[in-house]
């Protein structure tokens, strides 16, 4: 693929509101345009936040994906085994300096945690049984209840699985909140990379991750560079990735911090905004 005297070789892509609607699908353009470039030896790599086994049916559906960098850079998957191929998991001590400083909030159910271990994504029973009681908005409130699995003690959990922690999730009831509990993080560890998809959810992971490094990652596999890269995304935590790729493209619904970071602005999601980037290449 040549684009405007680029020679692509790889296409990087957020999930949600990037190339999957608010509904949870991806549509039919988008699918034929991904399939179109598969086809043309280009390889296709998905990079989110999620957790492995939380992508959608309609990434899974699609062949000739070879990896899926997962949990924000946290974990890289080969999607065609199913296989675990690299990760960083945050270290126990900053987990336990985290979970340690936020406890009163813990306690007075002013925030929630979810953790991501082994491509799977868990949160306290009450919190996935009503996430709307701790901040989460009525429109995502099936997301959450169909991707996290309940566990009846959270912080147990956690402390069960501390040297296996990909992510660590902080739900906050208001935006208040959320602002002072970012704000206090770098003064608890340094160790930690925080970035956010949405404005409820704080999400924690080891400090060698971001969609850049595991965007990075996989183009050493592959043998491409990045400046023979284009990445799209609609998040905070897409910045660095738009930054990182040769050609940084951000949805027209973007975050102002994922516009300030991109070299271009495409349409929204939900008008196919990648397809009709790509179409007329």
């Amino acid at each position: 693929m040549n684009l405007a005297g680029k020679n692509i070789k790889c296409i990087a892509f957020d999930l949600d509101h990037t190339v999957i609607n608010s509904d949870g699908t991806m549509s039919d353009a988008t699918r034929t345009v991904i399939e179109q470039v598969i086809a043309e030896r280009i390889e296709i790599v998905p990079v989110s936040g999620r957790a492995f086994a939380t992508f959608p049916e309609s990434i899974g559906q699609i062949e000739g994906i070879s990896y899926a960098v997962t949990s924000n850079g946290a974990a890289i998957y080969n999607k065609k085994t199913g296989e675990r191929i690299h990760g960083v998991a945050i270290e126990s001590v900053d987990l336990h300096s985290i979970l340690d400083a936020f406890a009163p909030y813990f306690e007075k159910g002013q925030i929630a945690y979810e953790a991501f271990v082994d491509g799977v994504a868990y949160g306290g029973r009450a919190y996935v049984e009503h996430p709307e009681a701790f901040g989460v908005p009525e429109r995502n409130v099936a997301y959450v209840q169909s991707t996290r699995k309940p566990v009846d003690d959270i912080l147990a959990f956690l402390s069960e699985h501390e040297e296996e922690l990909d992510s660590l999730d902080i739900v906050a009831v208001n935006s208040v909140l959320y602002q002072e509990i970012e704000d206090q993080i770098p003064r608890i560890t340094k160790a930690v990379y925080v970035t956010s998809a949405v404005s409820y959810r704080l999400e924690i992971s080891h400090k060698d991750s971001g969609k850049a490094a595991g965007l990075a990652y996989v183009l050493d596999l592959l043998g491409i560079a990045p400046e023979e890269t284009i990445a799209f995304g609609d998040g905070d935590n897409d910045a660095e990735m738009l930054a990182f790729a040769g050609l940084g493209v951000a949805m027209e619904n973007a975050t102002e911090k994922c516009k300030a970071a991109a070299d271009a602005v495409c349409d929204r999601c939900e008008n196919d905004g990648v397809a009709r980037f790509l179409y007329g290449f």
